[in-house]
C-alpha cells in the first residue's frame, strides 16, 4: 500500500512539471510547411514566458548543408520571438532551439519547413 501511495504522488509531482513547462505552441513558418521563396522572418511563440538561449538555423540544399547559431535579441522571458536571419534560398531548413522556464526547466526542440523558388 505504501509502494502504491508513494508511485501516485510521484506521478503527481510529475504531471504539475509538465504543466509548469513553457513548450512551443507555434511557429512561422509552421512546422511542415512549403513555403514559396524565402521567409521575412522566423517567428517562434511559446505557450509561457521563456528565455530563449540557442538557436541554431541547418539549411540543406542537394549535399550542400550550412549551420548558423543565430544572435538572440534579448535574455528576457518571453512568449514571443521574431528573428531576421541570412536565409540560404531553396532547400530544407531545421531550426533548433533551446530556452529556459520560468519555472527553472530546460527546454529544447525543433521545427523544420522547406522553401522552393518563387
Amino acid at each position: 500500500m505504501k509502494k502504491l501511495i508513494l508511485s501516485a504522488l510521484a506521478g503527481a509531482a510529475m504531471t504539475v512539471t509538465a504543466f509548469a513547462h513553457s513548450p512551443l505552441k507555434a511557429t512561422m513558418p509552421a512546422d511542415g510547411e512549403t513555403v514559396s521563396g524565402t521567409p521575412d522572418m522566423l517567428h517562434l511563440v511559446f505557450a509561457k514566458p521563456a528565455r530563449v538561449t540557442k538557436i541554431m538555423l541547418k539549411h540543406t540544399a542537394g549535399a550542400k548543408t550550412h549551420e548558423d547559431k543565430l544572435a538572440l535579441p534579448s535574455k528576457k522571458f518571453e512568449t514571443e520571438l521574431m528573428l531576421q536571419p541570412e536565409f540560404k534560398g531553396p532547400g530544407d531548413y531545421t531550426v533548433d532551439w533551446r530556452a529556459l522556464g520560468k519555472d527553472g526547466h530546460a527546454l529544447k526542440g525543433s521545427f523544420k519547413f522547406r522553401v522552393v523558388a518563387e
